[in-house]
């Protein structure tokens, strides 16, 4: 069975990786994530370097990841992922308290999708991650309204 079968399938569940090594921001943005009802399944990490491992072999729809982590930092996480064997990503998208518009810009160059400031509204993660999986949805022929 190949990938685009197994993702026409009405339950396929889209994957979504959290990493932030504080618990409350993953919670927060799990919590957000659940509210958007599209069946998915939400993966949060507290480490960058774990999350690289995990990620080896497997197909990630979205990524949400802070900037400011222990022993890598969200530029180094884009980097890796993007250097690595295989990197089986959609979409990234880096959240921070960094305020600079040139490192925003340096991640939109590295290939995030996005680049939102804490504190984070609701709304933008929402609209964000809403749009960037229905996007991915839709490479494969199905809309996610069509499988709920």
């Amino acid at each position: 069975m190949n990938i685009s079968n197994i993702r026409s399938a009405a339950k396929f569940k889209q994957t979504v990786l959290i990493i932030d090594d504080q618990l409350t921001a993953l919670n927060i943005h799990a919590a957000i994530l659940k509210s958007l009802n599209l069946n998915l399944q939400i993966v949060t990490m507290t480490s960058p370097i774990e999350a690289l491992k995990w990620m080896q072999n497997k197909q990630i729809d979205l990524i949400i990841t802070d900037f400011r982590m222990h022993k890598m930092n969200g530029m180094q996480f884009v980097k890796a992922l993007k250097s690595s064997k295989n990197p089986q990503v959609n979409a990234i998208i880096v959240v921070t308290v960094v305020q600079e518009k040139t490192l925003h810009q340096e991640l939109l160059s590295a290939g995030v999708y996005a680049c939102f400031t804490k504190p984070l509204q609701a709304h933008q993660l929402a609209n964000a991650a809403r749009n960037l999986l229905e996007k991915n949805r839709v490479k494969f022929g199905h809309s996610l309204m069509e499988s709920y």
